[in-house]
């Protein structure tokens, strides 16, 4: 594949992301997170329960969970950086405490470091019903600038 042939590429695949955001069908658009004021955090969601995304036993799905902390904290790391750039999650570790099965579940982000080429946050997930502490979970994001050549490796 040519240079020309791979930006075509990115250009046709961020059109159709694009148009998928605009329908409303998105998957993390149907999951239903809502931005919730904190003047704790850098970015807090919250998320109903609903037996679309929960285990049999009720509680959040665990895979759930983590895209949860995912977004939250990609949100609130391509908040600070320059226009253009690109963050790309390389590491999640999520540690499960208790279930969250009453909700709503609530999402607090840190941003624990930002520099020009990787971030960390740290991502709480409380079950606010239950007043409890769900997982804790720490997320590193490369950080790509502009559209940079790097990020084709990362496509290939």
């Amino acid at each position: 594949m040519t240079p020309a042939d791979s930006a075509e590429a990115r250009r046709l695949a961020r059109a159709e992301h694009e148009a998928v955001i605009e329908s409303g069908h998105h998957l993390i658009q149907q999951l239903g997170l809502r931005d919730v004021p904190d003047d704790d955090s850098d970015l807090t969601v919250e998320l109903d329960l609903s037996s679309r995304i929960t285990n049999p036993r009720g509680g959040l799905q665990g895979g759930l969970m983590a895209t949860v902390a995912d977004v939250v904290a990609g949100r609130a790391v391509f908040a600070g950086v320059p226009a253009g750039s690109v963050c790309v999650t390389s590491d999640l570790t999520i540690h499960y405490l208790r279930p969250l099965t009453v909700g709503p579940g609530r999402a607090r982000a840190h941003v624990v470091q930002r520099g020009r080429s990787r971030a960390v946050v740290n991502v709480d997930i409380l079950d606010v019903g239950a007043e409890r502490l769900s997982a804790t979970c720490s997320v590193a994001f490369s950080i790509f600038p502009g559209d940079s050549a790097a990020v084709g490796v990362l496509e290939t």
